[in-house]
């Protein structure tokens, strides 16, 4: 059943009605019978079915006997196709011969020459191989630019329309072609078909379709099908010749551009869980001169996100080496290791993003946890609202000198509940003691 619904959507997509398609393939399988029996077999009434099959018979994709009554028998399935692509080849055929005639006439004048006009224009274009050909005409005048907007399938039904021959000859006239797409794991391997002169971005919130060339033309879909694998009989776009509105439309689309991420760091992400966008860090504001000198008269305060006490008492030391070092120039320590730990925990959850169980993920970051010696993870609930972590032991016993690595560890879980869950940590309290191996902190996650 499911390779005749896939014959189905091919036959309709070749220009049958999908009643025509199921009466193919029924007498693809079946000896030749009278329109009542095929009727039957398929819930048609008598004359539906024979009229039907007198439609098809005239189109040359069904057969019938000469005696009385009359049986109608069918064709395989590529013999099928193949009679339709005949038909069609014909029918282009005649219509580049009324053309000719037209362009060789006396009229040439009248079929030939584009009014001036200097006014904007929009029109309406129905049916997405309609909506295609359009585009393939207008990407074959391009100049100098092409944006191609695909949204999350549009690279389905580029390939499969006769664009990308256009794309790819726009390419080799020098033309910029800039592609931004919302890439899916199920069609992520389709983008490795482009040519590689192709400059490809990825944004995750892009479903936007549509093609702008040099600033005068656009096309704008407006209406698509629900399904990516059909014929698109309803897809319905926007045609727009407006210099004012397509150069605003340039702007929009610069910053969508620098707002995506390139195709190789989405792929690699996508494919092989790595993350690849540069890291971010913040190091300080202000002058750099002023900062040094000011601390070399004043010793550096500490600024961290965990509050660390000892028996009740907080931990006050305003002399940590480490820090003093880097902050002499100018760089935040402690926003440093946090940054770093929030990216490391990312890419712990990306690597671990095909795991769809909660219970089965956190138990793989809980035996990481415990491999890298960072202590022992327990969660209230799943997704968690409170994490603890035992026996952290960041900062080898000395919270006087590396209380910047009990930032960083603690930005790690923020990284992966943020990877995970899009949500943040809120509060972070730590408590040290005199025993190395029994740091512990606690973690409060919300929206």
């Amino acid at each position: 059943m499911a390779d005749n619904d896939e014959i189905i959507k091919k036959l309709v997509e070749a220009g049958l009605d999908e009643k025509h398609a199921l009466l193919i393939i029924d007498m693809a399988c079946q000896p030749p019978a009278k329109a009542s029996e095929i009727g039957k077999r398929l819930g048609l009434s008598r004359m539906d079915a024979y009229n039907s099959l007198r439609k098809l018979q005239e189109k040359g994709l069904v057969k019938a006997t000469l005696d009385k009554p009359i049986r109608f028998f069918g064709m395989t399935i590529n013999d099928v196709f193949k009679q339709i692509i005949r038909t069609k080849e014909m029918d282009l055929r005649r219509i580049n011969e009324n053309l000719e005639s037209l362009t060789n006439s006396g009229n040439y004048a009248i079929i030939s020459n584009q009014p001036i006009h200097d006014e904007d224009s929009f029109s309406v274009l129905k049916d997405r191989h309609a909506i295609h050909a359009t585009i393939e005409s207008i990407v074959a005048e391009a100049e100098q630019r092409i944006w191609l907007l695909l949204g999350k399938w549009g690279i389905l039904h580029m390939l499969r329309s006769g664009c990308i021959k256009s794309v790819n000859e726009a390419l080799d006239r020098n033309i910029d072609v800039k592609l931004v797409v919302c890439i899916d794991e199920k069609t992520i391997r389709f983008y490795d078909k482009l040519d590689s002169r192709i400059e490809i971005r990825h944004h995750p919130d892009f479903n936007l379709c549509g093609v702008f060339v040099d600033n005068e033309v656009g096309i704008q879909f407006v209406q698509t099908e629900e399904s990516p694998t059909g014929r698109g009989k309803e897809d319905t776009a926007i045609l727009m010749e407006s210099e004012m509105l397509l150069s605003a439309q340039s702007e929009l689309l610069n910053i969508q551009w620098n707002a995506a991420t390139s195709y190789q760091t989405a792929k690699a992400k996508m494919v092989d869980g790595l993350m690849t966008e540069p890291l971010r860090l913040t190091l300080g504001d202000g002058s750099f001169y002023e900062r040094f000198k000011e601390s070399m008269k004043l010793g550096m305060n500490r600024n961290t996100n965990a509050v660390l006490t000892r028996n009740g008492a907080v931990v006050s030391n305003d002399v940590i080496p480490q820090s003093n070092t880097l902050s002499a120039l100018g760089i935040n320590t402690n926003q440093l290791f946090q940054d770093v730990g929030f990216r490391i925990g990312q890419e712990l959850a990306v690597k671990l993003q095909h795991i769809d169980n909660d219970t089965t993920f956190w138990n793989n970051i809980k035996s990481e946890w415990q491999e890298l010696g960072m202590g022992a993870i327990e969660y209230d609930t799943l997704p968690p609202n409170m994490i603890t972590v035992y026996d952290g032991n960041a900062c080898d016993g000395q919270p006087d000198t590396s209380v910047m690595f009990c930032n960083m560890d603690e930005s790690v879980i923020a990284g992966v509940v943020k990877e995970r869950y899009n949500k943040t940590v809120e509060s972070c309290k730590r408590q040290c003691s005199n025993d190395e191996s029994s740091c512990c902190y606690e973690i409060t996650i919300i929206d």
